[in-house]
């Protein structure tokens, strides 16, 4: 436990003090301040006490249009920046475990771009409280972040750490942008998409499975027959692509560790 504490804690304080991070965060944040720029159902929307939840999940999944974007790209260097630094052989010449470092790098790298997505929904929760909503908002917002945009960034940091080792991190990013707008965004009536299947992040079956739906019908409909046990079934399918995305790292790690 204290070598993981010691992994997360350097790398969570080298992650979080970025300046690429906050800049970019903070951008794409001011534009879902404008209304222009948001869902026509919650522009000075303010909903009554029965609907804080699909209300904070509508944020939730606004947020998750293209935020993860920002975090996939950015969490895409934390593994192979040790390799060309000659970080990793320095490691392994202490008592330090493939197993511990690799979930000290993961949770890290997970905790530093999630940050700026909570901060980002509990600013849109004041800003509702500010115009006449329920205070419940508040920490109904913190749940939803748990439950919409947190898996979704599980999932993308897991593969933005693994994916770079077997491909140069610029390509990486140029694929997993257009792979979260194809897989994610893009509705399966105009494209063959994974969108709608249980492999997406985007939180769309949490949205219905936990909170309700979306606001109003600000967002794509989702259709379903049980929605909470199709929001499991989602979760655990990603949880599982996740736990393979990190086994498939732990190999390449120690495959690399061996012909050292």
């Amino acid at each position: 436990m204290k070598d993981f504490i010691g992994v997360f804690r350097c790398e969570y304080t080298m992650s979080i003090r970025r300046l690429s991070l906050w800049l970019a965060f903070g951008l794409l944040m001011l534009l879902y301040l404008i209304p222009a720029f948001g869902p026509p159902d919650l522009e000075g929307a303010i909903p009554a006490e029965n609907e804080i939840l699909p209300f904070v999940a509508t944020n939730a999944f606004m947020l998750n249009i293209f935020m993860p974007v920002v975090g996939g790209i950015l969490a895409a260097d934390r593994l192979v920046r040790d390799q060309k630094l000659g970080m990793d052989e320095l490691l392994w010449s202490t008592s330090l475990k493939r197993g511990t470092y690799l979930a000290g790098k993961y949770f890290a790298t997970l905790l530093s771009i999630a940050t700026p997505v909570l901060l980002g929904s509990l600013i849109l929760s004041v800003q509702a409280v500010a115009g006449g909503a329920p205070l419940s908002i508040l920490p109904a917002s913190v749940l939803a972040f748990l439950g919409i945009n947190l898996p979704a960034y599980a999932f993308i940091t897991a593969f933005s750490l693994v994916c770079p080792l077997a491909i140069p991190v610029r390509v990486y990013q140029v694929l997993f942008t257009g792979y979260w707008f194809w897989g994610n965004l893009l509705s399966p009536k105009v494209i063959p998409t994974l969108n709608g299947t249980y492999l997406t992040p985007n939180g769309l079956f949490m949205s219905y499975g936990f909170f309700g739906g979306l606001f109003r019908g600000s967002g794509p409909e989702h259709t379903v027959i049980s929605p909470q046990i199709e929001a499991v079934i989602n979760l655990a399918v990603l949880g599982v692509m996740i736990a393979l995305a990190l086994f498939a790292a732990d190999r390449y790690l120690a495959l690399r560790a061996r012909r050292a």
